[in-house]
């Protein structure tokens, strides 16, 4: 992209040389023949970088660099210097400069090296402070959340239900869908999706143990914890929220250090569209998610344990490839207690039947499964469904299915 560049430099042959250098670019130049006007012309109009001579009469190199740093730090500046003067040139360096050039002037693609480096690193700056400001924000209301939690169990109701995503949202190609019913004002389960980058997605079902302000207060925590994930990805390439089991760990060791008093079963997966697979790992969740292929239906996840109970624990990841019709039901265990079958598998055999179609979301099952919306559950049920929108190219038939 065209950027507005500055040169500061007493000796106006190098001056015009550099400029025309920079035109050559594809920039836009402007030029100041000392650091006072230099300065001057950064007031008038902040460019996107700074080309400085070391050596000027007045205020020179050292002088403009401080100046700079103390008033707009984020400016990249680039100081150029004499071959004889590499010692001043790393000088320059510690105190501020990004880059350097030497004299006589260096060819056109050190030059291009330099100005494109240094404005690729400015733009990464902004962009991880935004994101950092951005994220600071979503925890500032999280702990605005965590205090109307306190104080008012129907306000906090109304915080908790905002802090949900989306009830449908499709991201790269999968439709998200989550259904809730409360037992009490507040919630003990929670439901989040969101992207992680260009090819990938994370998603998770949660259940904290008990209900009530308690309760609610964990889902609150787990949400800010993850915020904090997705913040050290993006900032430095932490990769513990595209990598289920560790994400697990982490707030294993969370809850029990803050000594909360709670644990929570939870089922939490990262979707990656390029490779094609789900990479997941099971935290006690129960009753197993679903994963239905257009043909067969199965459990996955398997028996594990729950989160924040018992110190020390691990888990593990597990792997599952995204066939063209692919769907995934997750319940919590508050699920088992609505459905009329005398035992548990038949209970389960039940939920099978209603998830085995790749063409309803969660609100679907939830009609499928008779849920009573006008009657508080005895526990909290939640429902989380994922499923491949459905292309053009695969026929309707293979999304027929209805639940006895």
């Amino acid at each position: 992209m065209r950027k507005r560049i500055l040169i500061i430099d007493d000796d106006p042959v190098l001056r015009r040389v550099l400029a025309a250098q920079v035109e050559q670019l594809g920039h836009d130049v402007e030029t100041a023949h000392d650091g006072l006007s230099g300065l001057a012309a950064c007031r008038r109009q902040l460019p996107a970088l700074v080309i400085c001579d070391l050596c000027m009469p007045g205020l020179d190199g050292f002088g403009v660099l401080a100046r700079l740093a103390q008033d707009q730090p984020e400016l990249p500046v680039i100081v150029v210097s004499g071959v004889g003067d590499i010692g001043d040139a790393v000088r320059a360096l510690r105190h501020g400069a990004w880059d350097y050039v030497t004299k006589p002037l260096p060819e056109a693609a050190v030059l291009a090296h330099a100005i494109d480096g240094a404005l690729e690193r400015a733009r990464l700056r902004a962009d991880n402070r935004r994101v950092h400001e951005h994220l600071q924000s979503a925890n500032r209301q999280l702990e605005a959340s965590l205090r109307a939690l306190e104080d008012d169990e129907n306000a906090g109701r109304r915080i908790q239900f905002a802090l949900l995503p989306r009830e449908r949202l499709v991201i790269d190609g999968y439709e998200c869908s989550w259904h809730l019913l409360t037992s009490a004002i507040l919630s003990g389960d929670f439901i989040d999706y969101f992207a992680i980058d260009e090819r990938r997605f994370g998603f998770y079902i949660a259940d904290v143990s008990g209900h009530g302000v308690s309760s609610a207060f964990i889902t609150v925590l787990l949400k800010s914890q993850i915020a904090r994930l997705m913040e050290r990805h993006r900032l430095y390439g932490d990769a513990t929220v595209l990598d289920p089991a560790a994400l697990l760990g982490c707030l294993n060791r969370e809850i029990i250090d803050g000594r909360h008093g709670k644990y929570l079963t939870m089922f939490y997966g990262v979707v990656d569209s390029a490779a094609g697979e789900l990479v997941f790992a099971n935290g006690g969740q129960f009753p197993f998610p679903l994963a239905y292929d257009g043909h067969d239906m199965r459990e996955i996840g398997g028996r594990s344990a729950p989160v924040g109970l018992y110190g020390g624990r691990s888990w593990r990841n597990q792997r599952l490839p995204l066939t063209p019709v692919f769907a995934l039901s997750m319940f919590s265990d508050g699920i088992l207690e609505t459905l009329p079958e005398p035992d548990l598998a038949a209970k389960r055999d039940h939920l099978r039947a209603c998830a085995s179609h790749a063409d309803v979301d969660a609100h679907g099952i939830a009609d499928a499964l008779h849920l009573d919306h006008e009657r508080a559950p005895p526990d909290d049920v939640s429902i989380l469904s994922l499923r491949r929108v459905l292309p053009a190219a695969i026929p309707a038939a293979q999304f027929q299915g209805a639940c006895p």
